[in-house]
């Protein structure tokens, strides 16, 4: 038989009606629904293997739940026919112990993690509302196992099994919201192809495991085939798909020497790549472990919701217990332990529980899908307070490579000579300035410029280094004074001058001259029109020249060096957010209230900053400030809910308005309507 006839888990034939069913992204075909949950428990992990294990238990509990229903229809019999009607027959009696053995497997499935739970708080001398559940139930099922026993009719098992399954199904929705933000950022982000075809240095084709891969190896990329991991392109154009990092639809051009990422897809086009790092320390895998610890940080709402949780289990222990007591005396120990089982079901703190982190797991993925990776909660929840945003010039409001306009020197001789050993020191550096060098030595078709040596920064001003055997200095006017060679600072002219020097001589002057982002101007009319302060922070003192029509000089300081450009974002406070791209903008990034990095930046600024923009597209920042927004209002709405929801519901249960099956059935609504008001983030962008 032909193993698509066969089901995906147990290899039986599939029948004439087959269940078809996605597990772990693979739509598959099942002989029957139980192998499809059976799939699901053994091989989903993480947050997904958590709700499909709840699911399972779930599922099995109904089963009997339902039955333990049916069975305890004749316990109704007084409501239809008044309390005259007899229920102490033999009849009865049978039903009602069936009703005891079916309940039993419910407790088991779905009390017993409530009862694991309970015991692991309890052991850390935490009061739980796991524990408060896991009293009232099994104190109604202990209750109605004594009735039994004695012949009274008063019994409770549907209650007790149908509470278990209410507050089960509550749980189940809020691992279910965890996993399938967790589902969608890997969805996004690693759709890492299970193979990849590395070229071997004798010319064969060698099918690998992506894993394998190290950096330096060669591989080929087929038209709609993924990059296995980072690399760059030495034979081959074509557009790109880059949207499961930037979010970006439109297919990106790539030729020889650009940079592809690992996960990203060609488009229309056969590509050679030299690998240039490891899959697991790709783009992709570096975004996904952000992910992961962006949702396992907790935000300041979350802790507050988690402080007001451990506060408020005890204060519904004392209602609950004075609840009790009040309604045994007044009506029997029946009346007053359903009366406090009702306070505990509907004072469970589901709804505050997933209140924050359901709106927070949804914002966080949602940004990721639209190319913004924000590293933390509380991240996300301070981008909600940001009102001034700090932007730096070159690579965040410019265009990332300038251009060489002039280059003066004293006779062709000394030009050509400037720009080679400018090239030599510029060489491997990240900065927009170095790959305008690069790239104007390479328009030269000249030889390839010598290897630099002890290159080092002198951050926002230059670079300098030994080149063959020589100390060569590159910078502006300040830094060629102090490399001892006077020089008259020319600051006419549009763009920025930078001097090289070798050995205390100028030997030429290179004019750089930057473009306005195409994009920049919308961003910061965005970012006003929410009424955010936008100022402009920059190491070059000609900056007012390239962008006076997008910031404006009054908002403008230039002429900073990374150390002012640190004081003046302390200075300012914490609702400040700073952008940038370069290694120079690094501890502004760090001490700013939001850190963002834009697409193209260095390393250490992506690693200091807060927020990694991915799409190469500036008004990703006002629009992430206005998502965190719309975040931060869904939380404070949710915890309003919550909050309330459990003042009324509590008086409610305590005044005996409420029976314990009513009280689940509302502590699941409050759950759903939380969960409800948190999707509506996946729109909100």
């Amino acid at each position: 038989m032909d193993a698509a006839d066969e089901c995906a888990h147990c290899a039986l034939p599939l029948g004439v009606r087959p269940v078809t069913a996605a597990v772990g992204g693979e739509r598959q075909r099942f002989c029957c629904y139980g192998c499809v949950l059976a799939l699901q428990v053994t091989r989903a992990r993480g947050d997904a293997g958590a709700a499909a294990t709840i699911l399972v238990r779930l599922g099995l509990a109904v089963f009997f739940a339902m039955n333990v229903m049916m069975v305890s229809m004749p316990s109704y019999v007084p409501y239809v026919y008044g309390a005259s009607a007899q229920t102490d027959g033999p009849l009865f009696q049978v039903m009602r112990v069936l009703a005891a053995v079916l309940a039993a497997p419910v407790l088991l499935l779905l009390g017993g993690p409530i009862v694991a739970s309970a015991w692991a708080s309890a052991r850390r001398g935490q009061l739980s509302a796991d524990g408060l559940i896991v009293t009232g139930t099994f104190a109604a099922y202990a209750l109605s196992i004594a009735n039994t026993a004695s012949g009274r009719p008063a019994v409770y098992f549907d209650t007790g099994a149908m509470l278990l399954v209410l507050v089960t199904l509550g749980r189940y929705l809020e691992a279910s919201a965890k996993a399938e933000a967790g589902a969608a950022v890997r969805a996004r982000l690693a759709p890492m192809p299970a193979r990849a075809t590395r070229l071997e240095p004798d010319g064969r084709d060698a099918t690998v495991a992506p894993e394998t891969l190290a950096v330096g190896d060669v591989v080929r990329v087929a038209p709609g085939q993924a990059f296995p991991t980072d690399g760059r392109v030495l034979e081959g154009a074509g557009g790109v798909d880059e949207a499961t990092l930037t979010g970006e639809n439109r297919p990106v051009p790539k030729a020889p020497g650009t940079m592809v990422a690992g996960g990203t897809c060609s488009v229309d086009g056969v590509f050679v790549v030299q690998v240039t790092a490891p899959v697991a320390a790709s783009a992709a895998a570096r975004v996904a472990d952000l992910m992961a610890r962006a949702r396992a940080d907790r935000a300041p709402a979350e802790r507050l919701a988690d402080q007001v949780t451990r506060a408020l289990v005890p204060a519904v222990a004392l209602v609950a217990l004075a609840s009790g007591v009040f309604w045994t005396a007044r009506s029997g120990i029946d009346a007053g332990i359903l009366s406090a089982l009702a306070v505990l079901v509907v004072a469970c703190p589901c709804a505050l529980g997933i209140a924050t982190p359901v709106a927070v797991w949804t914002g966080l993925a949602e940004s990721a899908r639209r190319g913004v990776v924000v590293r933390s909660a509380a991240a996300l929840e301070r981008a909600a307070a940001i009102d001034q945003v700090l932007l730096d010039k070159t690579g965040t409001l410019t265009l990332r490579t300038p251009r060489v306009v002039a280059l003066d020197g004293a006779d062709e001789a000394s030009r050509n000579e400037a720009l080679r050993v400018a090239a030599a020191l510029e060489a491997g550096l990240q900065h927009p300035f170095a790959r305008a060098i690069l790239d104007a030595w390479d328009e030269r078709g000249a030889a390839a410029a010598p290897r630099a040596h002890d290159v080092r920064l002198i951050p926002g001003r230059g670079v300098c280094g030994v080149v063959e055997g020589r100390e060569v200095v590159i910078g502006d006017g300040r830094v060629v004074a102090e490399a001892g060679a006077p020089c008259a600072e020319d600051e006419t002219g549009p763009g920025t001058v930078l001097y090289v020097v070798r050995e205390r001589r100028v030997l030429g002057r290179l004019r750089l001259v930057e473009a306005a982002r195409p994009d920049a101007a919308a961003a910061v009319a965005a970012l006003r029109r929410q009424g955010v302060r936008v100022g402009l922070v920059s190491g070059d003192r000609t900056a007012a020249a390239v962008v006076p029509e997008i910031i404006g000089v009054e908002d403008a300081l230039l002429g900073l060096t990374p150390e002012e450009k640190l004081r003046h974002v302390r200075a300012l406070g914490g609702d400040v957010a700073m952008v940038g791209d370069g290694v120079n903008d690094a501890p502004a990034l760090a001490a700013a209230g939001l850190g963002i990095a834009v697409a193209g930046a260095s390393d250490l600024a992506r690693v200091t900053a807060d927020v990694a923009v991915l799409a190469d597209d500036l008004q990703r920042v006002p629009s992430l400030l206005a998502y965190a927004r719309r975040v931060r209002a869904v939380v404070r709405q949710n915890l309003f809910w919550a909050f309330g929801y459990n003042a009324v519901a509590v008086a409610l249960a305590a005044a005996g308005a409420l029976t314990p099956l009513v009280a689940s059935v509302a502590m699941l609504a409050s759950s759903l309507a939380v969960v409800a008001n948190a999707r509506r983030l996946r729109t909100a962008w």
